[in-house]
């Protein structure tokens, strides 16, 4: 009986991935397929074996800088995580171990920052960094959006720092150590889980950046990823192959991290908790 009731919530869950993987599996099916099958009225659901080709991968590389613009996707994405990820992490236990209005304060401040939308903060930004001579600069994209992401993931670590013992640091700091060394050694393994979830959050709003990215950025050998993508739309065609082959690249960096963080992922759902 118990596996039986699982069957309906397998099938809803196989629907579900369906509907929301197919987006990727056509643009991969759009990759290998010709201009001219693409934009038939009725394309075919499945590639025809004579006219699939994976010449487009490779004329990407040759016809755009597109490695240059995926090693500055990489750099600034890996930059952003590092920095938010930092700020993040000792924003979070600051919310969650002292409950001072200050810190109240601060953390409606954070909460509501997430709610301003990236093209209404953009203007500040290039101010800013115009005032301090940062535009094309890829440490200002990396400033940019560690700012962008600090707010949310703050408040996922928070939640994780609250269900771990503040009981466990005071008996850290009887042995000797002191408040940052508990939270060095004690508190950050335990929350090693939220931290690998907020490193993905962050590394997705990094790698899939646009508005930044366009705006902060003018020169092309320091466009990223999701800019240099948009070079493939011309004024008057648009070379789907390509587009579409560039696109299917772009998602291969975010499948590797998710691949190297999912055992964090997974033992954060299987964590325990310490009880008195």
């Amino acid at each position: 009986m118990p596996a039986s009731r699982n069957i309906p919530t397998l099938i809803a869950a196989l629907a579900l991935a369906i509907v929301i993987l197919f987006p990727v599996y056509w643009m991969f099916v759009t990759s290998l397929l010709p201009t001219t099958i693409v934009l038939t009225r009725d394309p075919p659901l499945l590639p025809p074996l004579a006219s699939a080709s994976f010449a487009a991968y490779g004329e990407v590389f040759a016809r755009r800088p597109v490695l240059t613009w995926f090693l500055n996707s990489v750099a600034v994405t890996s930059g952003s995580v590092v920095i938010a990820l930092l700020a993040s992490t000792l924003a979070g236990y600051s919310l969650s171990r002292y409950r001072t209005r200050g810190q109240q304060a601060a953390g409606f401040v954070l909460l509501l920052s997430k709610m301003l939308p990236p093209t209404l903060i953009v203007i500040p930004f290039f101010i800013m960094f115009t005032t301090f001579g940062m535009i094309d600069s890829l440490v200002g994209l990396m400033l940019a959006n560690a700012a962008v992401g600090v707010p949310f993931a703050s408040w996922l670590l928070k939640g994780f720092f609250d269900g771990i013992p503040q009981e466990l640091e005071q008996a850290a700091m009887i042995d000797g150590c002191s408040e940052m060394g508990a939270l060095w050694r004690i508190t950050m393994p335990l929350a090693r889980p939220g931290m690998a979830a907020s490193a993905v959050y962050l590394a997705i709003v990094a790698w899939a950046d646009f508005v930044f990215a366009r705006t902060l950025v003018s020169k092309p050998d320091n466009w990223l990823l999701t800019v240099g993508l948009q070079s493939f739309i011309g004024e008057h065609a648009v070379d789907w192959t390509m587009l579409m082959a560039a696109g299917s690249l772009s998602l291969l960096p975010v499948l590797v991290l998710f691949l190297l963080l999912e055992p964090f992922l997974v033992s954060g759902m299987t964590q325990g908790a310490v009880t008195s």
